[in-house]
């Protein structure tokens, strides 16, 4: 039985990568002894090591909502041999509308708030937009005006929840008539005039 615990003592700190060093057990206590420590030291390694690769793993889940999509998209274009320019320009659009993509998924967060919250949330959210249009940058100054101030307020809220995120690949005509545009990132031709974010 002796040869069987030294068989185990050596099977461990190999596994364990241990590694084999200057100093062994001398007698069989030491050699049961050294075993158990290896194992246990071991196996509390692995457990500590798994918990820091899960907790790092989890970290960013949009990201690997972002790769799982892209992942998708790669697939699909193998499957369907999609033209390599076409494959181009699909992965520089899915790569480009990351940001949207959040903003789209954090909106159904903002649909769960309570109407009040939700608005208050939804302006915050959208000032720093609103600021660059000038009707409504004259309508959040008026919002401290104590007759008028609810009434812009509410109006504000109405169009900041009623703002949404539209994501379009170069070159692609967009509009409508009547359609307040906000350019997050990239150039825009209008009326021969170039805007630029």
């Amino acid at each position: 039985w002796k040869l069987y615990i030294v068989c185990l003592y050596f099977t461990s700190y190999t596994i364990t990568s241990v590694g084999y060093g200057d100093i062994g057990p001398e007698n069989i206590v030491e050699t049961i002894t050294a075993t158990i420590m290896i194992v246990v030291a071991g196996i509390s390694w692995a457990v500590v090591l798994g918990q820091v690769c899960g907790i790092v793993s989890n970290l960013d889940s949009e990201e690997q909502v972002f790769r799982s999509r892209m992942d998708e998209l790669n697939t699909m274009m193998e499957d369907r041999v999609i033209d390599p320019e076409v494959r181009t320009r699909l992965r520089s659009f899915f790569l480009s509308n990351k940001t949207a993509q959040r903003r789209a998924r954090q909106k159904h967060i903002i649909a769960s708030m309570s109407p009040g919250l939700r608005g208050e949330v939804a302006l915050e959210i959208n000032r720093r937009w609103m600021m660059k249009v000038s009707l409504l940058k004259h309508i959040i100054d008026g919002c401290s005006s104590p007759k008028k101030g609810p009434f812009y307020t509410a109006f504000l809220v109405e169009v900041s929840l009623k703002l949404t995120t539209c994501i379009y690949a170069q070159s692609e005509t967009f509009g409508m008539n009547h359609t307040l545009c906000i350019l997050l990132r990239g150039l825009v031709a209008q009326n021969d005039r170039i805007r630029q974010s």
